[in-house]
Order: structure tokens, then C-alpha cells, then sequence
């Protein structure tokens, strides 16, 4: 049973639809870094940038815990509003914790949903590319793990939503 479900979830990271997605998904990635290496090189030179960083520092347990979320976003005007409203594209989340340090990212399309998310933990890597329309199992059409899956789908979701709603309370004062 187990190896008809691999065989049938491989078959489905293979069909043509999948790597038409995950295409779409490296491209649009391949233009988020880009801008954000553009955002970086602004605010490192003291220029406007469409970025924001968000740093927190406590103690856990017997040692100092830091956490850096970094947003990329872009700012379309609202007429109706008479102001700008942000939208984050891409989140990068540092977390380093005694013991413990991971990074994270999230990137999305035009319409605030999730297309891809990455995570690096103790040397381990996973990336899920997502569909459009959440219609495959779990949303996800690819795979990508270096051991076990680290995330599961519906916790990056979960994790990224609630990234954003930071952010628009935070940027768009929508409380």
C-alpha cells in the first residue's frame, strides 16, 4: 500500500501540470531574489527600500534567543482609500534559539497566496512548491526534502498567514 501512495505522489510531481508549476514558481522565485537584492542594496546605502525587518530578542531558558523576520514588499496605491496599501511578496525568518537555528522562506503571488516555501534546519532542507488553487493533496504539486519532511504544508500556511497578518497590521494599520 505504502509503495502504490509513493508511487502514485511520484507520478504526480512528474505530470506535465506539476513541472509547468514548479517552473512558474522558480521563475517568479528567481525575480523575488532579485528584488530583494536590490531592496538590500538600497537600505544598506541609506535609500528607501521596499523592506522592513522586524527583530526579537529574549531569553529562553539559560540563553539568549533572537528572531529576524525580513519583509519584501510592494506598495500599489489605494484610490479609494486615499493611501498606500503594502503587500509582502517574500518573508525570510531567521530563528536562532540556544540549540536551535532555522531560516525560513515564503514567497507569493500577486494575490497574497502562498507559492513556495523553503526551510533549512540543522543541515536539513524542505522546499514545497504549492499549486494554484490548493487542489492537489495538501496543495503541494513538488517536493523537495533532504531527509524527512521538516514542514508540513498546512504549518507553512499556517506560518506564513500569520507573517502576513503581522505585517499588514503592522504596515497597513489594519487592526
Amino acid at each position: 500500500m505504502m509503495c502504490l501512495l509513493g508511487s502514485i505522489s511520484l507520478q504526480a510531481q512528474n505530470s506535465p501540470e506539476a513541472k509547468a508549476r514548479v517552473a512558474e514558481i522558480r521563475k517568479a522565485y528567481a525575480e523575488a531574489k532579485k528584488n530583494v537584492a536590490t531592496a538590500d542594496q538600497l537600505a544598506k546605502a541609506g535609500k528607501p527600500a521596499n523592506r522592513t525587518e522586524v527583530n526579537s530578542s529574549y531569553t529562553l531558558g539559560e540563553g539568549a534567543g533572537k528572531v529576524t523576520t525580513q519583509y519584501y514588499f510592494s506598495c500599489e496605491e489605494d484610490t479609494n482609500l486615499g493611501r498606500y496599501f503594502y503587500e509582502p511578496y517574500f518573508i525570510v525568518n531567521n530563528y536562532n534559539t540556544p540549540g536551535y537555528k532555522y531560516y525560513q522562506e515564503f514567497l507569493y503571488d500577486k494575490e497574497g497566496n502562498l507559492m513556495f516555501y523553503y526551510e533549512k534546519n540543522d543541515g536539513r532542507e524542505t522546499r514545497l512548491y504549492f499549486d494554484k488553487n490548493g487542489e492537489s493533496e495538501e496543495g503541494v504539486v513538488y517536493e523537495i526534502n533532504t531527509s524527512s519532511r521538516t514542514m508540513e504544508p498546512p504549518f507553512a500556511h499556517r506560518v506564513g498567514g500569520e507573517l502576513r497578518n503581522a505585517f499588514h497590521f503592522l504596515m497597513n494599520r489594519e487592526f
